[in-house]
């Protein structure tokens, strides 16, 4: 990804980003499209990146969700959750419900996300091994 193509997909983006989601990027640990290195996860490439509160308003949620990843085998996204001026959490839902979404998972950082990326990517080499 050139520098211009990362300041575009970071501008998508109305507060500063952990610095886990600017290091994947800048080493290439995980790819912008299905079948990448973080296989099910992919990054949405900047014209994906869309607000969940925008798209789908809940009254229920109290952070502000931005889509960042895609599981490729389903409608899961991986979300920052910017609450305030705190470093942004992320929450993976379930999209395109009848209620816009439903919530999966919520962590505490993306390191603690890319923890369970690493368990997801473990279940799908299994499964491609039977």
């Amino acid at each position: 990804m050139t520098t211009q193509e990362q300041q575009i997909l970071l501008s998508r983006f109305p507060f500063n980003v952990p610095a886990g989601y600017r290091w994947l990027i800048d080493r290439g640990l995980a790819g912008f499209e299905p079948n990448s290195a973080l296989q099910p996860w992919y990054l949405l490439p900047h014209e994906q990146v869309f607000s969940l509160s925008e798209r789908w308003p809940r009254a229920d949620e109290p952070d502000r969700l931005y889509a960042f990843a895609r599981r490729q085998d389903c409608d899961d996204l991986a979300c920052f959750a910017v609450k305030n001026d705190a470093e942004p959490g992320v929450v993976v839902v379930h999209g395109w419900t009848p209620e816009g979404y439903a919530m999966v998972a919520r962590f505490e950082s993306i390191w603690e996300w890319l923890r369970s990326v690493v368990t997801d990517v473990e279940e799908w080499v299994a499964l491609g091994d039977e």
